[in-house]
């Protein structure tokens, strides 16, 4: 995406800049995201499966939580 000068927003936002492969849901589908360009960020495939990761379990657990605001999506511990 251009607005995301083709950069993994998760990467860019540790200080890393890597090529974004993959279109992300800041705040996913499954818990009330939307398809709106604001919502959507732009991530390698290894931020991406991370945070897939991460989303599917606090799906099955309640735990794994993502900070939303953050344009990364960085995991709070």
């Amino acid at each position: 995406m251009k607005r995301d000068a083709f950069l993994c927003q998760k990467c860019k936002a540790d200080g890393r800049l890597t090529l974004g492969t993959q279109v992300d849901h800041r705040v996913p589908k499954a818990e009330g995201g939307t398809d709106d360009l604001g919502n959507l960020q732009l991530m390698c495939s290894r931020c991406h499966d991370e945070k897939s990761k991460a989303e599917a379990s606090r799906g099955r657990n309640g735990r794994g939580s993502w900070n939303r605001k953050h344009p990364g999506g960085v995991p709070q511990t």
